[in-house]
């Protein structure tokens, strides 16, 4: 996209100033399927606008871009021919590539003395397995510990075990992470949810303090005072004659509750609700005990598949059978579709244009300005420039 197309293009009018590129941040980690996705067939996906195939030999994982650079057929469609060698064929004419390199090995068709291996590779993509995830890093500077950009929750056997799931939205991955921000949306659209409708609605006209987190690896929103009912001049109440919401708030509800909680008392957790980059939310319950890592994936500019961590602190074999049970029976279904499906509604009707941001978007200024200013890019003049640079406004 060009300078121009830049300017006038509506669904880059909120972000461009900021810096922050329609296809993500490609200098970080993203997970991008669960390790049980991997079988013995390639497996076609896509991250950034990028077609990425991944083929798993020999115990070991692989990624190379999904194309044949010969007459352009995918990857994804060939077989590890030669198992044990970590290559995977293509299957028009044998083109054989190496996973961990991309090298041409072998031209089938050609016969095996053929020089045009010596010139043709594919690209490779570092690949990981953690935490029954399928980690991928598009960037060109030289990968991070994927250990160190990750929440601590994730990954640490001894004290935490996860399930995920994923769910494709029909948006740009800036829409799902501006969600996020703490903009009230939550007290409005999801009030009606099976975990808060009996509830009072959530405290709205919040005051929203954003600041760093540690290391500048996102940020930590406190929500302070609010209400949960107000009158309207001309309209009469909000909430409407909901007399059925006759439990006390907990959770979500209880904004004031924080401080004085178990997770901030006994296991020192200092946030509630934290924003990292390249673009991913951890939110915790008061108890310490549970919370729920969303992050988003930018599969190409109109598509991002939504990750759902949820992540249970370890007390004993019994309390996990319960913890997974609660979730396959319940959690599950009220929280990781019909919750996150009534945000999935609202970023799939978003129109990108012009806003008229209010005192409800503090938190989404703060985020945008945090990440366009503190993403990680490869440094100017290096010589590992991202493929499709935004242009910064002033």
């Amino acid at each position: 996209m060009t300078e121009t197309e830049l300017d006038d293009d509506p669904a880059e009018m909120p972000y461009r100033r900021f810096g922050i590129p329609k296809l993500g941040f490609a200098d970080y980690w993203y997970p991008i399927v669960t390790t049980g996705e991997i079988k013995r067939k390639p497996r076609a996906v896509r991250l950034m606008g990028r077609d990425i195939v991944l083929f798993r030999d020999a115990g070991k994982l692989f990624a190379l871009d999904d194309r044949c650079p010969h007459r352009g057929v995918k990857l994804s469609t060939g077989t590890c021919a030669y198992a044990g060698s970590g290559t995977i064929s293509c299957p028009y004419h044998g083109w054989t590539f190496d996973g961990a390199s991309g090298q041409l090995v072998a031209a089938l068709m050609e016969g095996p003395d053929a020089p045009i291996e010596r010139k043709v590779a594919v690209r490779s993509y570092p690949v990981r397995e953690f935490a029954g995830l399928v980690w991928l890093w598009p960037g060109t500077m030289e990968p991070s510990a994927l250990e160190d950009d990750v929440p601590a929750y994730i990954g640490r056997q001894d004290k935490f075990f996860s399930i995920s799931m994923h769910t494709d939205y029909k948006c740009n991955w800036r829409a799902l992470v501006d969600n996020w921000q703490q903009d009230h949306h939550a007290q409005y659209v999801h009030r009606s949810s099976p975990e808060l409708i009996l509830q009072p609605v959530l405290p709205f006209a919040l005051a929203i303090d954003s600041r760093p987190l540690d290391g500048n690896k996102g940020m930590a929103h406190k929500r302070s005072g609010g209400m949960t009912s107000a009158d309207y001049p001309g309209l009469g109440t909000f909430p409407n004659n909901e007399w059925w919401r006759v439990m006390k708030p907990t959770g979500r509800g209880n904004v004031q509750g924080f401080e004085s909680s178990k997770a901030r008392q006994v296991y020192g957790i200092r946030n509630q609700s934290e924003v990292w980059l390249p673009g991913l939310t951890v939110v915790g319950r008061l108890s310490g005990e549970y919370c729920l890592i969303q992050w988003a994936v930018p599969i190409d500019a109109d598509t991002t598949r939504c990750f759902n961590i949820n992540t249970w602190r370890r007390l004993g074999w019994w309390r996990e059978i319960y913890d997974r049970a609660h979730y396959h029976l319940w959690r599950g279904w009220v929280h990781d579709r019909i919750f996150s499906d009534q945000d999935k509604v609202m970023v799939e009707a978003l129109v990108p244009g012009p806003e008229r941001l209010s005192k409800t978007d503090v938190g989404v200024i703060a985020w945008r300005k945090f990440a366009g200013a503190q993403a990680r890019r490869p440094a100017e003049g290096d010589g590992a420039a991202e493929e499709a640079p935004v242009r910064r406004i002033a």
